[in-house]
């Protein structure tokens, strides 16, 4: 999970791309093991007007596997770096090119 440091109501574009660049560098590497992971939209968070995102390896056998297919996410595929956004309805966009 990531969160800001220092507790505020919004956060701006650019910390907002910088939480997603460094969220998107560690699950690389946290996640290498796997082929695919995602990044998380918050529509099951418990605390209310907080921003946060959380990554997964999407693994079958997870206890939140079900809430993990109702959630709209961002799957990166490890293999070609493609990135592609799926809502819980399985409609994909997608995929793009990774950025560098």
């Amino acid at each position: 999970m990531l969160f800001h440091r220092d507790h505020v109501r919004t956060l701006d574009e650019g910390s907002i791309g910088e939480a997603y660049l460094l969220l998107m560098k560690a699950g690389s590497n946290f996640f290498s093991y796997a082929n695919e992971w995602a990044i998380f939209e918050p529509v099951y968070a418990t605390v209310p007007d907080h921003w946060h995102r959380v990554a997964s390896d999407l693994d079958e056998k997870a206890q939140d596997y079900g809430q993990i297919l109702k959630t709209p996410r961002i799957i990166i595929d490890n293999t070609d770096g493609t990135i592609s956004r799926v809502y819980p309805d399985n409609k994909t966009l997608g995929p793009s090119n990774k950025a560098s």
